[in-house]
């Protein structure tokens, strides 16, 4: 064996070792969050007005479940798609074998993309991680993702209303002073989360109870800008 061949076998082995398989014989699951978005106050996750972040996040995921035939559920900045039938995303991969970096790279960037492009602020980043779920856990892996977003809107919502310690209170606290908030009421109906179904946003506990009820479109009003008000 050559130095060039011994090199190219010495780390490409080190580089497959961290670059998992993924099993196309099972749901795989890919998550992604924005970076830094939750943190910052430039980003408001709690109005549902046009080309908002909310909008834009849903115009996103409709568009990715609907090409693969595929799941999603959103909450707050992040967004987890599930492909219990993954040979539209093996399709889109071209690649035999599905591999987790492959995966990560590719398809965040398509996701970077078709968001960006219509997000008339700065550009969002996005973390992103994929995984393999068992066979029959898809349910499961949704009320485990729900409840993670049901903590971090409830925690969102009490920071963006400038409540000291919301971090740190227990979630039955959090949800009671939510509610104690004339205006979560238009937020409440979002708490655990957006599911969405092959391009239609469907109802979560419907789904849960093996029902399928396509929820109607969110109808969205125009943001007013500072501009707008003075028109008045």
């Amino acid at each position: 064996m050559n130095n060039k061949n011994k090199y190219n076998n010495y780390f490409g082995n080190i580089a497959s070792k961290y670059n998992l398989k993924m099993k196309s014989s099972t749901p795989i699951v890919i998550f992604l969050d924005g970076k830094d978005v939750t943190k910052s106050l430039e980003y408001n996750l709690i109005i549902e007005n046009k080309n908002s972040f909310n909008d834009i996040l849903e115009q996103t995921i409709k568009y990715f479940t609907k090409k693969f035939d595929c799941i999603a559920l959103s909450g707050a900045d992040e967004v987890s798609f599930i492909f219990e039938n993954s040979e539209k995303l093996k399709s889109f991969m071209s690649k035999r074998k599905y591999k987790a970096h492959e995966i990560v790279s590719i398809f965040s960037q398509h996701f970077y993309k078709y968001f960006n492009d219509r997000y008339e602020k700065a550009p969002i980043y996005w973390h992103c991680k994929c995984s393999n779920i068992p066979k029959g856990k898809i349910n499961s892996y949704i009320k485990y993702r729900s409840m993670g977003i049901f903590e971090l809107k409830l925690t969102y919502f009490l920071k963006r209303k400038q409540y000291k310690n919301a971090g740190k209170i227990t979630v039955p606290e959090k949800k009671e002073k939510c509610n104690e908030m004339a205006d979560y009421k238009e937020v409440e109906k979002f708490e655990r989360g957006n599911l969405y179904i092959s391009g239609e946003r469907v109802d979560l506990q419907a789904f849960l109870n093996d029902k399928i009820i396509k929820l109607p479109e969110e109808e969205r009003e125009e943001e007013l800008t500072f501009l707008d008000l003075n028109s008045f």
